[in-house]
């Protein structure tokens, strides 16, 4: 995990050797603790905290890109080429793998048994090699391993097919397992387990239904499977125990390192850092909450389904009843929070936790009919309350486990050193100390103002995504009752029949302003409950416009109008973004309307109409996401700074969404109106034409070979985004992800290039053979990227040592 992923503040911040700021590096730098001095834990030292130092006025905007340029959260020319030369080798892998797969199958019954061997068993061999000959702890040889492992399932899947040895799928499965935890071992990545840890998922489901007559309905059972909760659990305690010993040695060689004792001092460092990045995969925090999360998930599954009286057939189950399940969610639970509350701290786990334990709550006062008897117009008001109640309690406690996190003692070898992510740059080693003497040094901050007095002035720091998002998801929860509420309050209990587009409108305002005044207060049970009503009141809003303005193309660009100003009047990130995405779909949608209206349809107005104005509309909207990225300071400091981050990923997210609708013909609009799907480039120059405005002004700073090799890549950027647009738009998302410094969308990004990809290859009209012909070539491609971008880089780094 990077420090700029790494924004739970239940982690501890991250202390690599020092390499140029906002580069990674080949081999992924091990961490350790930044420590305050009074024994407690510093907060994270991440890109979301420098923000809340600006914003709070803790540090002013030119300290604050000083910090951020200090620390490598933006990155420079060398960030950009290692980037996406990650990206390209990760992408050429996963294409070249697919395409080889894809051949065999197609070609299996005209090529003999030896060539079907041949080629798996090459895939295998060459990967491995090359992961030898570079290094397993290098980024390509990582690559090359993970796609080693990935390779020997559908070799071992063509051997048995080859040879007919008549063993069973569940039998692959368990060769592939043991093969992969073998690799994990040698490769010393969390990738390599988590494949591993899927495969060995497979194999239980199928070895335990093997005795029914499909996989899927295997896999289907073992999801209410009492006895792989317990494997889980081990699971997680072996890694936890093995990261912890991981820790404390990493701490130990470390500080072996730093002593530089003996006859040769650089001889001894340079030994006790290949032995603590030995150790530090061990340390990511992202494989071990997986595995919780499933635990967890799996246990509250089991448990509500116990709740409300779900079959559990005698055929189902192993040794243990489902009674079991009950006193292993309560031990499990209590000894979970006591380790990652005391040992381990790890804000995740708790939220994770905590969020199951509400499910199970909710659910059981629903088995109860709690309220139920109160009538349905009372019962839906209650259940909102009670929700937005349950929700404001969760972030009480989790703020409170959060500001408790930051400040208790902690000794050395408890912390958590952190691994890079294979995706993301991490950041310089630099501590807070480091930065901070960096900023005074430079005048960026008075000198007598000290680190500890600024972190004090901090207040609350940001919570991570995942408690925003279980927030939020309480939020529209508690909503969604009020909507009902609503709803029956009107038109069954008051007897609404007449002018009800005016009946909602006008109850809708109240609900809004009441919103609007509670979102506003200090009090967490007042600001959810303000949320769910100002979402409540905007969506009777929109259904009083939807059904009394005609044509529906007005209706939506009415809409649009109205959630823009809202969405300034509401002064809420969480609300700003949910607007944007209804704020762009709805003028596309309008859009769309006129012309589906049109005397010849879309199909007349081709050349001058739709196409041309939807173009438009989504290139001024990427045009406002680049330009938010190149002058993010210019809004840092001020109050409008988190809503402006809200409009920002709202927008992008309402591009990802629209493109979506145009990826099947048969769901999309196309039914409907005669727009374009996969085919068309229109909606592509949008994206590319925001990839190179930001690679031109990125470039001005650079030299002229950078500038030129960026320029060169340009024709590509945008052959890509017209044949391919939602290739160009994930191409443009990782752009801003990386530049904004923001792991979470770039995860985002790339699950929705996977699926844009897959089904570009599904519903690609070409015969099977010659989808397998793309999907190599396009790997090869990828990988010939990469390895431009690699001389590059090595030429670049020679003719700086040469000038130096």
């Amino acid at each position: 995990m990077t420090k700029i992923e790494n924004s739970d503040p239940s982690a501890t911040p991250s202390h690599a050797p020092n390499h140029v700021a906002g580069h990674a590096p080949d081999t992924a730098p091990y961490t350790v603790p930044d420590l305050a001095p009074g024994g407690g834990v510093l907060s994270p030292l991440t890109k979301a905290s420098l923000n809340t130092l600006c914003d709070s006025g803790v540090i002013s905007t030119v300290a604050w890109q000083r910090a951020v340029e200090f620390c490598g959260f933006r990155p420079d020319g060398k960030a950009w080429l290692a980037y996406w030369r990650q990206m390209f080798l990760l992408g050429g892998a996963l294409f070249f793998l697919a395409g080889v797969i894809c051949f065999i199958a197609w070609n299996w019954g005209a090529m003999t048994p030896f060539a079907r061997m041949a080629l798996t068993g090459a895939l295998v061999a060459g990967s491995a090699l090359g992961a030898v000959l570079l290094g397993p702890d290098t980024r390509l040889g990582q690559v090359l391993l993970l796609a080693c492992g990935i390779a020997m399932g559908p070799m071992l899947a063509v051997f048995g097919q080859t040879y007919q040895t008549g063993a069973e799928l569940w039998e692959l499965f368990r060769v592939w397992t043991a093969l992969l935890v073998l690799l994990a071992l040698a490769g010393r990545q969390a990738g390599l387990w988590f494949a591993a840890w899927i495969s060995a998922n497979i194999f239980a489901a199928l070895w335990l239904g093997r005795s029914l007559s499909s996989p899927l309905d295997a896999l289907g059972q073992f999801f209410m499977v009492p006895e792989w909760l317990v494997a889980i659990a081990c699971a997680i305690a072996c890694w936890e125990w093995m990261a912890r010993r991981a820790a404390t040695r990493l701490q130990q060689n470390l500080d072996d390192a730093g002593d530089g004792t003996g006859n040769n001092p650089d001889q001894n460092i340079n030994q006790n850092k290949n032995k603590a990045h030995a150790q530090a995969w061990l340390c990511s925090r992202w494989m071990p909450r997986l595995l919780f999360f499933d635990m967890v998930s799996r246990t509250t599954f089991f448990l509500i389904a116990t709740i409300f009286d779900l079959y559990f057939r005698d055929g189902q189950m192993l040794w243990l009843s489902p009674n079991f399940v009950v006193g292993f969610a309560l031990v499990t639970a209590a000894l979970s929070w006591w380790w990652y509350r005391t040992r381990q701290p790890d804000l995740f786990m708790l939220a994770t936790l905590l969020a199951a334990g509400a499910a199970v709550l909710l659910s059981a006062l629903a088995e109860a009919e709690l309220f139920f008897s109160a009538g349905s117009m009372a019962t839906f008001l209650l259940w909102g309350l009670l929700v937005t109640g349950v929700t404001a309690g969760l972030a009480k406690i989790l703020l409170h486990l959060q500001r408790s996190m930051m400040t208790s003692p902690r000794q050395e070898a408890e912390t958590v050193a952190f691994f890079p992510s294979i995706l993301a740059s991490a950041t310089a080693g630099n501590s807070w100390q480091t930065l901070w003497a960096h900023l005074q040094a430079g005048d960026f901050v008075p000198l007598n103002q000290s680190l500890s007095d600024a972190l004090g002035r901090l207040g609350a720091q940001p919570s991570p995504w995942y408690v925003r998002g279980m927030l939020a998801f309480g939020g529209w929860m508690a909503a969604v009752f009020f909507i009902a509420f609503f709803g029956f309050l009107l038109f069954e209990s008051l007897g609404i029949s007449s002018n009800e587009e005016l009946t909602v409108f006008a109850a809708s305002v109240p609900v809004l302003l009441m919103g609007r005044v509670l979102l506003a207060r200090q009090q967490l049970f007042a600001r959810h409950f303000g949320f769910a009503l100002v979402i409540a009141g905007t969506v009777g809003l929109a259904i009083a416009l939807c059904a009394s303005i005609r044509p529906e193309g007005l209706a939506c660009l009415a809409l649009a109008g109205v959630l823009l100003v809202l969405g300034i009047l509401m002064g809420n990130a969480g609300y700003a973004m949910l607007a944007a995405i209804v704020i762009g779909n709805s003028v596309a949608l309008g859009i769309a309307f006129f012309y589906g209206y049109a005397p010849n349809g879309f199909a007349a107005s081709e050349t001058g109409g739709a196409v041309e104005l939807l173009s438009l509309w989504w290139a001024l909207v990427c045009a406002g996401l680049a330009c938010y990225c190149l002058r993010e300071h210019r809004w840092r400091g001020t109050a409008r700074d988190k809503v402006a981050e809200g409009w920002f990923y709202g927008f992008y997210a309402s591009v990802l969404i629209f493109e979506m609708f145009t990826l099947a013909p048969a769901y999309s609009l196309a039914s409907d109106m005669g727009l374009p799907g996969l085919a068309t480039g229109y909606l592509g120059l949008a994206p590319a034409l925001a990839v190179a405005a930001l690679a031109f002004w990125l470039g001005k700073g650079a030299g002229s070979p950078a500038r030129l090799l960026t320029m060169a890549g340009m024709p590509l950027v945008f052959a890509l985004s017209w044949y391919l647009p939602g290739a160009g738009l994930a191409l443009l998302g990782l752009t801003l992800a990386r530049r904004m410094g923001s792991v979470v969308m770039q995860g985002f990004v790339l699950a929705y290039l996977f699926a844009y990809m897959v089904f570009y290859y599904y519903s690609l009209a070409v015969p099977f053979s010659q989808k397998s012909i793309y999907l190599m070539a396009t790997g090869l491609g990828l990988l010939a990227l990469a390895l431009i971008l690699r001389l590059w880089q090595a030429k670049a780094a020679a003719r700086e040592a040469a000038h130096a």
